[in-house]
């Protein structure tokens, strides 16, 4: 064999390695003990999580901001033409 196969198969060998040692410690992870300082940063995460905004509440919110900009527009533009009523120059 030359040099460059040998050296693809070697890569090829320790990236499968070092792939199925993460895939082990992964596993390994789920079966250790969960410390208490652990299990607040899970429960904060989990909470976080919760408190996340879906896209229907962004799109509902974004509906109900564009219905109050076209409010004070016509509010606006109703004022602009409208005529005083009384007006005392003193």
């Amino acid at each position: 064999m030359n040099n460059r196969k040998l050296c693809t198969i070697v890569m090829i060998v320790m990236m499968t390695a070092l792939l199925s040692l993460a895939g082990g410690l992964a596993c390994a992870a789920d079966s250790a003990p969960m410390t208490p300082e652990y299990a607040a940063k899970h429960e904060n995460t989990r909470k976080q999580q919760n408190q996340r905004i879906t896209n229907k509440q962004r799109k509902a919110a974004a509906d109900d901001l564009k219905a109050k900009r076209l409010e004070v527009y016509k509010a606006k533009q109703a004022a602009k033409h409208s005529k005083p009523d009384n007006i005392d120059n003193k």
